[in-house]
């Protein structure tokens, strides 16, 4: 399983906001308050929350990874 890039994430929200004919369609269909859609194709949200990437038919899983270099051994 490879993770997705935060600006992969953002790229196929703004392509399916097109597919729907703008932020305000895709809220009303998915559910999704349009200003939460408008702050992740900005970029001034750091993290993508979990209901927009659901609604783009992904699951989010938790993963762990080493801290540190070496600290897996």
């Amino acid at each position: 399983m490879t993770p997705f890039p935060v600006e992969e994430i953002r790229q196929r929200l703004a392509d399916r906001v097109d597919l729907e004919g703008g932020q305000r369609a895709l809220s009303r269909k998915i559910g999704i308050p349009q200003p939460v859609i408008s702050k992740v194709l900005s970029g001034s949200s750091e993290t993508i929350p979990e209901s927009v990437i659901n609604a783009l038919g992904y699951i989010v899983r938790p993963m762990c990874v080493p801290a540190l270099k070496g600290m897996n051994r």
